[in-house]
């Protein structure tokens, strides 16, 4: 009798279980996504066969975001190769947070898998696997990292001088100084004001200095406390601006824009153009590059355009999640409508 109890509670515990997880990958469905996967983490290593089941199953796309950031707690090793089986599937939705909760586990054999990721496409994939091996303390690493300060994402360098500072080495410090004259906006995203604050808040924290400087302000106001700034990195390094490598260059932006095209991709990264008001293409949000339209292109583009503007833009279009396009339209405002088509 007492196997035959423990039988059925066995069964009823694992079809809680199957239902917990229907439910944690189940963004539809947010009230009772959260609370599933916290479920799920108490269970711990019980959770772990129903979990690689459901992924045989499903597949790894069958995860969802948020459950995919979970998996960093569950600290159990078939978890932690599961999530390795996802950030080698280029086709894996969510490769970034992958990447974040593998570094979790702070396994010694995947730091030579880290160290590959460092050139990875996607910027995020890069972004955590330089956090993963400053965890792994990684110090061999060191020259890949150098070569980040240079970028083309102001997270990923910024990251990199981060770590690089962990490990006793202050090549970095340069990137976060001239980050501090970051002025780049993407229409109502102020890229530069985040890049401010994040480099202020780490030089203020390293350095135990203000210097009266506050990166949300304009930046007439923040020049008097930039300029201290520049000073006491000059003290450390008479040549720090030369060593500041082309990406991290700080870039001022000119020039009113027409239209602008944001693509956000978990699977083939984020990419950005905006055509200005002299008729050229300006690709980038953080390193601008910009290439002047010939006559007979910037007519094409703006019949395009014409077309594109006729769609009933008070609707998203498609389905919703890490993959989609924004297309921005001027208003007579001077503000920007936006047309949203994610995928399907």
């Amino acid at each position: 009798m007492t196997l035959v109890l423990l039988f059925l509670l066995s069964v009823q515990d694992e079809a809680k279980i199957d239902r917990e997880l229907k439910y944690a990958n189940d963004p539809e469905r947010p009230q009772f996504q959260g609370q599933a996967i916290e479920r799920l983490k108490s269970r711990g290593a019980k959770a772990v066969p129903a979990i690689l089941d459901y992924v045989k199953q499903k597949g790894q796309n069958g995860l969802a975001l948020f459950f995919t950031e979970a998996l960093g707690e569950f600290g159990d090793d078939r978890i932690a190769d599961l999530l390795v089986k996802c950030l080698g599937d280029r086709n894996f939705f969510w490769r970034p947070t992958a990447a974040k909760a593998l570094g979790t586990y702070r396994r010694k054999k995947d730091l030579s898998l880290f160290r590959s990721l460092l050139t990875d496409p996607l910027w995020g994939v890069r972004f955590w696997s330089v956090r993963a091996l400053e965890e792994l303390d990684d110090r061999g690493a060191l020259p890949e990292l150098r070569k980040l300060l240079n970028d083309g994402i102001y997270d990923v360098r910024s990251q990199a001088a981060k770590t690089l500072h962990a490990f006793g080495d202050n090549s970095g410090l340069p990137v976060l100084v001239a980050s501090l004259r970051s002025s780049v906006k993407w229409f109502e995203i102020d890229y530069g004001q985040i890049a401010r604050e994040d480099s202020w808040k780490f030089l203020k924290k390293i350095s135990g200095k203000e210097f009266g400087f506050k990166p949300w302000e304009p930046e007439e106001w923040r020049k008097p406390g930039l300029k201290k700034w520049e000073s006491w990195m000059t003290a450390r390094d008479s040549e720090w601006k030369e060593r500041v490598p082309p990406n991290a260059r700080p870039q001022k932006e000119s020039g009113s824009y027409l239209f602008g095209f944001e693509l956000r991709s978990c699977q083939r990264g984020d990419f950005f153009f905006r055509l200005d008001d002299e008729g050229a293409l300006v690709v980038g949000f953080f390193n601008l590059r910009r290439a002047v339209l010939s006559k007979e292109e910037l007519l094409s583009f703006q019949e395009a355009l014409r077309k594109a503007g006729e769609i009933d833009r008070a609707v998203p279009y498609g389905e919703g999640g890490c993959d989609y396009e924004q297309y921005y339209f001027p208003e007579s405002n001077g503000r920007f409508d936006r047309l949203w088509i994610g995928r399907g």
